[in-house]
């Protein structure tokens, strides 16, 4: 099992629910310097600094789990989702750099 199938399907993600059904999970791992982002059945890995709570948006550039592309518009969305849910789960002020 590669890393990502391995995050999709871990159970010790931070999981929310939004409004409309959509689950989310977030998880930082390795030295802080990485974070798995779920969305529904999509999840990707992007580049952070946990130390001084900063998401570098431009890594996030693929679904990896999948192979599809994001697209500025949908990175800018992504991002926004990203810096909510790590603001109420870990209870911090949250840099998007990038943007």
């Amino acid at each position: 099992m590669d890393l990502i199938e391995e995050l999709m399907n871990a159970t010790d993600l931070h999981f929310a629910k939004d409004g409309e059904g959509n689950e989310f999970g977030l998880r930082i791992w390795g030295r802080g310097e990485h974070l798995f982002f779920k969305e529904n059945n999509r999840g990707l890995i992007c580049s952070i600094d946990a130390v001084h709570s900063v998401i570098y948006t431009k890594s996030i550039k693929v679904w990896d789990n999948t192979g599809e592309k994001i697209g500025k518009k949908e990175r800018l969305r992504i991002s926004r989702l990203i810096e909510q849910y790590y603001k109420a789960f870990y209870n911090i002020e949250v840099v998007l750099d990038g943007i």
